[in-house]
Protein backbone atom coordinates (compact mmCIF):
# COMPACT_ATOMS: atom_id res chain seq x y z
CA UNK A 1 0.00 0.00 0.00
CA UNK A 2 1.23 3.45 -0.88
CA UNK A 3 1.50 5.76 2.15
CA UNK A 4 -1.07 8.54 2.39
CA UNK A 5 -0.12 12.11 3.26
CA UNK A 6 -2.80 14.54 4.47
CA UNK A 7 -2.03 18.15 3.55
CA UNK A 8 -3.86 20.87 5.50
CA UNK A 9 -3.46 24.45 4.19
CA UNK A 10 -4.38 27.09 6.78
CA UNK A 11 -4.90 30.84 6.93
CA UNK A 12 -7.68 33.39 6.52
CA UNK A 13 -5.82 34.90 3.55
CA UNK A 14 -5.23 31.62 1.68
CA UNK A 15 -7.41 30.88 -1.36
CA UNK A 16 -7.62 27.67 -3.44
CA UNK A 17 -5.94 27.47 -6.83
CA UNK A 18 -8.37 28.74 -9.47
CA UNK A 19 -9.79 31.46 -7.22
CA UNK A 20 -9.60 35.05 -8.44
CA UNK A 21 -7.58 36.68 -5.63
CA UNK A 22 -8.62 39.88 -3.98
CA UNK A 23 -6.25 42.37 -2.37
CA UNK A 24 -4.32 40.58 0.39
CA UNK A 25 -5.24 37.07 -0.74
CA UNK A 26 -2.60 34.38 -1.29
CA UNK A 27 -3.16 31.47 -3.66
CA UNK A 28 -2.44 28.06 -2.15
CA UNK A 29 0.52 26.97 -4.26
CA UNK A 30 2.16 25.19 -1.32
CA UNK A 31 -0.39 22.36 -1.39
CA UNK A 32 0.24 21.82 -5.10
CA UNK A 33 3.99 21.71 -4.52
CA UNK A 34 3.75 19.25 -1.62
CA UNK A 35 1.26 16.99 -3.41
CA UNK A 36 3.56 16.83 -6.45
CA UNK A 37 6.55 16.02 -4.26
CA UNK A 38 4.57 13.25 -2.55
CA UNK A 39 3.76 11.74 -5.95
CA UNK A 40 7.45 11.81 -6.89
CA UNK A 41 8.21 9.80 -3.76
CA UNK A 42 5.44 7.27 -4.44
CA UNK A 43 2.91 8.51 -1.87
CA UNK A 44 -0.71 9.56 -2.24
CA UNK A 45 -1.87 12.94 -0.99
CA UNK A 46 -5.18 14.16 0.43
CA UNK A 47 -5.47 17.95 0.35
CA UNK A 48 -8.13 19.42 2.62
CA UNK A 49 -10.08 22.59 2.09
CA UNK A 50 -8.29 25.66 3.43
CA UNK A 51 -8.77 25.84 7.20
CA UNK A 52 -9.23 29.39 8.57
CA UNK A 53 -7.26 30.77 11.52
CA UNK A 54 -9.66 29.12 13.95
CA UNK A 55 -8.25 26.71 16.59
CA UNK A 56 -11.44 24.66 16.81
CA UNK A 57 -11.64 24.20 13.03
CA UNK A 58 -7.98 23.17 12.88
CA UNK A 59 -8.44 20.69 15.74
CA UNK A 60 -11.33 19.01 13.91
CA UNK A 61 -9.39 18.81 10.64
CA UNK A 62 -6.22 17.52 12.32
CA UNK A 63 -8.09 14.72 14.07
CA UNK A 64 -9.92 13.82 10.86
CA UNK A 65 -6.64 13.79 8.87
CA UNK A 66 -4.90 11.65 11.49
CA UNK A 67 -7.55 8.99 10.97
CA UNK A 68 -6.98 8.89 7.22
CA UNK A 69 -3.24 9.38 6.72
CA UNK A 70 0.15 7.95 7.56
CA UNK A 71 1.61 11.48 7.80
CA UNK A 72 -0.09 14.85 8.29
CA UNK A 73 1.34 18.15 7.02
CA UNK A 74 -0.05 21.45 8.34
CA UNK A 75 0.90 24.46 6.25
CA UNK A 76 1.42 27.75 8.15
CA UNK A 77 0.32 28.78 11.62
CA UNK A 78 3.49 27.46 13.26
CA UNK A 79 4.95 30.85 14.18
CA UNK A 80 4.02 32.85 17.27
CA UNK A 81 1.80 35.54 15.80
CA UNK A 82 -1.73 36.33 16.94
CA UNK A 83 -3.28 34.11 14.25
CA UNK A 84 -0.83 31.21 14.63
CA UNK A 85 -2.55 28.34 16.44
CA UNK A 86 -0.85 25.21 15.06
CA UNK A 87 1.37 24.50 18.08
CA UNK A 88 -1.41 24.94 20.65
CA UNK A 89 -3.87 22.87 18.61
CA UNK A 90 -1.34 20.10 18.01
CA UNK A 91 -0.66 19.93 21.75
CA UNK A 92 -4.43 19.67 22.31
CA UNK A 93 -5.10 16.83 19.85
CA UNK A 94 -1.84 14.96 20.35
CA UNK A 95 1.54 16.34 21.31
CA UNK A 96 4.38 18.64 20.27
CA UNK A 97 7.90 17.20 20.31
CA UNK A 98 9.77 20.09 18.63
CA UNK A 99 8.76 23.73 18.24
CA UNK A 100 11.34 25.58 16.18
CA UNK A 101 14.45 24.25 14.45
CA UNK A 102 17.87 25.80 13.74
CA UNK A 103 17.30 25.83 9.99
CA UNK A 104 16.98 28.70 7.50
CA UNK A 105 14.53 29.01 5.88
CA UNK A 106 12.09 27.07 8.02
CA UNK A 107 12.86 27.99 11.62
CA UNK A 108 9.24 27.94 12.94
CA UNK A 109 8.65 24.27 12.10
CA UNK A 110 6.70 21.87 14.32
CA UNK A 111 7.16 18.15 14.87
CA UNK A 112 4.58 16.18 16.80
CA UNK A 113 1.66 13.81 16.54
CA UNK A 114 -2.14 13.71 16.50
CA UNK A 115 -4.24 10.97 18.07
CA UNK A 116 -6.27 8.90 15.64
CA UNK A 117 -10.05 8.78 16.30
CA UNK A 118 -9.94 5.03 16.91
CA UNK A 119 -6.48 4.17 18.24
CA UNK A 120 -2.86 5.06 17.65
CA UNK A 121 -1.23 8.26 16.49
CA UNK A 122 -0.19 9.91 13.21
CA UNK A 123 3.03 11.92 12.88
CA UNK A 124 2.44 15.61 12.16
CA UNK A 125 4.80 18.17 10.66
CA UNK A 126 3.98 21.86 10.84
CA UNK A 127 5.51 23.68 7.88
CA UNK A 128 6.01 27.47 7.70
CA UNK A 129 3.86 29.22 5.12
CA UNK A 130 6.65 30.71 2.98
CA UNK A 131 7.19 28.44 -0.05
CA UNK A 132 10.95 27.92 0.29
CA UNK A 133 10.61 27.26 4.02
CA UNK A 134 7.83 24.78 3.28
CA UNK A 135 10.05 23.00 0.76
CA UNK A 136 13.07 22.82 3.08
CA UNK A 137 11.13 21.43 6.04
CA UNK A 138 9.46 18.85 3.79
CA UNK A 139 12.85 17.67 2.51
CA UNK A 140 14.39 17.57 5.99
CA UNK A 141 11.60 15.86 7.91
CA UNK A 142 8.84 14.51 5.65
CA UNK A 143 11.04 12.82 3.07
CA UNK A 144 12.78 10.54 5.63
CA UNK A 145 9.40 9.49 7.05
CA UNK A 146 7.99 8.70 3.61
CA UNK A 147 11.06 6.86 2.35
CA UNK A 148 10.94 4.70 5.49
CA UNK A 149 7.24 3.96 4.96
CA UNK A 150 7.80 3.11 1.30
CA UNK A 151 10.90 1.05 2.05
CA UNK A 152 13.35 3.13 0.03
CA UNK A 153 16.96 3.72 0.99
CA UNK A 154 17.27 6.93 3.05
CA UNK A 155 18.95 10.03 1.72
CA UNK A 156 19.83 11.36 -1.72
CA UNK A 157 23.17 11.29 -3.46
CA UNK A 158 25.00 14.60 -3.26
CA UNK A 159 27.01 15.85 -6.22
CA UNK A 160 30.14 17.97 -6.17
CA UNK A 161 30.09 21.46 -7.62
CA UNK A 162 32.39 24.48 -7.80
CA UNK A 163 31.15 27.64 -6.11
CA UNK A 164 31.35 30.52 -8.59
CA UNK A 165 31.55 33.31 -6.00
CA UNK A 166 32.35 34.10 -2.38
CA UNK A 167 29.50 33.19 -0.04
CA UNK A 168 28.66 33.65 3.62
CA UNK A 169 25.96 32.10 5.80
CA UNK A 170 24.95 32.56 9.45
CA UNK A 171 26.96 30.28 11.71
CA UNK A 172 24.15 29.34 14.09
CA UNK A 173 21.76 27.61 11.66
CA UNK A 174 21.75 24.98 8.93
CA UNK A 175 21.34 27.20 5.88
CA UNK A 176 19.60 25.73 2.80
CA UNK A 177 20.53 27.69 -0.33
CA UNK A 178 19.14 27.17 -3.82
CA UNK A 179 21.74 26.98 -6.59
CA UNK A 180 21.79 26.93 -10.37
CA UNK A 181 24.26 24.53 -11.96
CA UNK A 182 26.16 25.36 -15.15
CA UNK A 183 27.37 22.59 -17.46
CA UNK A 184 30.40 20.74 -16.13
CA UNK A 185 33.73 22.27 -17.07
CA UNK A 186 37.28 21.15 -16.42
CA UNK A 187 37.35 18.09 -14.21
CA UNK A 188 33.69 17.34 -14.84
CA UNK A 189 32.49 19.53 -11.97
CA UNK A 190 29.60 21.97 -12.67
CA UNK A 191 29.70 25.57 -11.46
CA UNK A 192 27.17 26.47 -8.77
CA UNK A 193 25.52 29.89 -8.58
CA UNK A 194 23.66 30.53 -5.29
CA UNK A 195 20.27 32.23 -5.51
CA UNK A 196 19.23 35.36 -3.69
CA UNK A 197 17.89 35.29 -0.16
CA UNK A 198 14.17 35.17 0.57
CA UNK A 199 11.82 32.43 1.73
CA UNK A 200 8.79 33.53 -0.31
CA UNK A 201 9.97 33.11 -3.90
CA UNK A 202 8.34 30.21 -5.74
CA UNK A 203 10.11 31.29 -8.94
CA UNK A 204 13.51 30.69 -7.31
CA UNK A 205 12.57 27.12 -6.54
CA UNK A 206 11.23 26.57 -10.06
CA UNK A 207 14.47 27.84 -11.62
CA UNK A 208 16.95 26.12 -9.31
CA UNK A 209 18.79 22.86 -10.01
CA UNK A 210 19.82 21.87 -6.51
CA UNK A 211 19.81 22.62 -2.77
CA UNK A 212 23.06 23.44 -1.01
CA UNK A 213 22.57 22.52 2.66
CA UNK A 214 25.25 24.38 4.63
CA UNK A 215 25.82 22.85 8.08
CA UNK A 216 25.74 25.11 11.11
CA UNK A 217 29.19 26.44 11.91
CA UNK A 218 30.31 26.64 8.28
CA UNK A 219 29.74 30.27 7.41
CA UNK A 220 32.37 31.47 4.90
CA UNK A 221 33.20 30.04 1.48
CA UNK A 222 35.60 31.40 -1.12
CA UNK A 223 34.96 31.37 -4.83
CA UNK A 224 36.16 28.13 -6.48
CA UNK A 225 35.50 26.13 -3.30
CA UNK A 226 34.20 22.61 -3.87
CA UNK A 227 30.76 22.11 -2.31
CA UNK A 228 28.21 19.29 -2.21
CA UNK A 229 24.66 19.91 -3.42
CA UNK A 230 21.46 17.86 -3.56
CA UNK A 231 19.86 17.84 -7.03
CA UNK A 232 16.20 18.79 -7.08
CA UNK A 233 14.03 15.99 -8.46
CA UNK A 234 12.73 16.94 -11.87
CA UNK A 235 15.09 19.88 -12.25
Amino acid sequence: RRPVVAIIPTGDEIRPVGTVPRFGDIIDTNSLMLAARCRQLGAESLVSAVVPDDPDALAVELTHAAGQADLVLVIAGSSRGRGDHAAAVLAQVGGVAVAGVAVRPGHPALLGHAKRPEAGIAPVIGLPGYPLATAVIFELFAVPVLTALIGLAPGRSAVRARLDRDWSSPADVEDWVLVRLAPAGAGGVPAATPGRRGAGSVSQLAQADAWWPIPAGQCAFAADSTIEVLPITGA
